[in-house]
């Protein structure tokens, strides 16, 4: 999987995330599963996905549903193994290590922004 850089729209270069890219259905229907627990400076993108599932899943994830200008829809913190999210106006969706939304003080209305 490909690999980009992410942080909030003018924020600090020590919240940069390495987020690895699924942009295939199979990159997307295997996503986290099978993984160890995400650093916290990691995440995956599931690129036009706005769904998630945890099942098989043995941690819990931050859910960041986007637009396609990379606006935050909707947050779901701390989603748990074998639970399901969806936001249907979301274009992608990025899941990040629990606790990461909380340390970073990301909100519904922020914009993420792709660093070279």
């Amino acid at each position: 999987m490909r690999k980009i850089y992410l942080s909030l729209q003018d924020s600090a270069a020590d919240n940069l995330l390495e987020i690895s890219v699924a942009d295939t259905f199979l990159s997307r229907l295997k996503g986290l599963l099978g993984t160890a627990e995400l650093a916290e400076n990691q995440g995956l993108l599931l690129c036009n996905c706005n769904s998630v599932h945890m099942i098989g899943m043995r941690y819990a994830l931050d859910i960041v549903y986007l637009d396609k200008n990379g606006v935050i829809l909707k947050i779901i913190e701390n989603l748990k193994p074998w639970q399901t999210s969806y936001c249907w106006s979301a274009k992608d969706t990025l899941e990040v290590k629990s606790g990461t939304i909380q340390r970073l003080h990301w909100k519904v209305g922020d914009q993420l922004r792709q660093n070279k």
